[in-house]
């Protein structure tokens, strides 16, 4: 919630006129909740994947090699920000300060990256669509 108010905030700063504050705020509030849900599922997959989850199962040397493949093939920055975030645990501002970039920024180069190891490895993200609706 407060970070829909501090967009609604902003947008009033840049002169943009808002009909229906509550219902303005409410919208966003229940997008940013979707997205960070959608965000960590795709995590949690990646996660999973890579081995470097708590409780991820055993993966195949095959597996291994796979994703080591899928994560050179990627350009410089969605591999450096895949390694920061996935292999070492730092949160999306932590990649962010050591890369030198926004939490923007580094969120979406860490999408982009998903996305391309997904497509690398072979995975769909049918799980998204329907949490979309789109499936």
């Amino acid at each position: 919630m407060q970070e829909a108010v501090a967009r609604a905030w902003e947008r009033s700063e840049r002169g943009a006129d808002i009909a229906s504050l509550p219902a303005w705020v409410t919208t966003v509030s229940l997008n940013l909740a979707r997205s960070r849900r959608r965000r960590m599922a795709a995590e949690r997959r990646a996660r999973a994947r890579l081995g470097t989850g708590e409780h991820s199962p055993s993966h195949s040397p095959e597996d291994r090699m796979d994703v080591t493949r899928a994560l050179g093939a990627l350009p410089r920055r969605q591999r450096e920000a895949t390694v920061l975030r996935y292999y070492l645990g730092m949160d999306v501002k932590e990649v962010a300060d050591v890369l030198g970039m926004s939490e923007g920024s580094a969120k979406t180069t860490l999408f982009r990256a998903r996305r391309a190891l997904s497509l690398a490895l072979g995975e769909s993200d049918l799980e998204e669509a329907n949490d979309r609706g789109e499936a």
